[in-house]
C-alpha cells in the first residue's frame, strides 16, 4: 500500500508539472508525459497485485460459506432422518406392514 500511495503521490506531482509545462512551454512535455504514463502504469502494476490477494480472499470467503450451509443442510438432515426413526418406532407394527402392503 505504501508504493501505492508513493506512486499515487508521483503521478499527482507529475501532472501538475506537465499541466505547468502545458502552460509555459507547450512544445517541451513530451518528458513529462513520458514520465506521468511510466508512473501511472507501475500503479497499475501494484494495484493488480492487490486483485490477486482479494481475489484469493473472495474465494475462501465464498467457500466457507459453502462449507457452512452444507454443515447445516446435513445436521437438518441427521435431524430428520432421527425424527422418522422415532417416528417408525412409535407406530404399531402392524400399521407398518399394512402400509407396505399398500404400495
Amino acid at each position: 500500500r505504501d508504493e501505492v500511495k508513493r506512486l499515487n503521490r508521483e503521478v499527482v506531482r507529475g501532472f501538475v508539472s506537465l499541466v505547468q509545462d502545458l502552460v509555459n512551454r507547450p512544445a517541451e512535455n513530451k518528458k513529462r508525459r513520458d514520465e506521468l504514463s511510466h508512473n501511472v502504469f507501475l500503479m497499475l502494476q501494484e494495484t493488480n497485485k492487490f486483485r490477486e490477494h482479494q481475489s484469493r480472499e473472495l474465494l475462501i470467503e465464498i467457500l466457507e460459506k459453502q462449507l457452512e450451509e452444507r454443515q447445516r443442510l446435513s445436521n437438518e438432515l441427521g435431524e430428520k432422518i432421527e425424527q422418522a426413526d422415532r417416528l417408525l418406532k412409535e407406530c404399531p407394527s402392524g400399521a407398518t406392514t399394512t402400509a407396505m402392503d399398500e404400495s
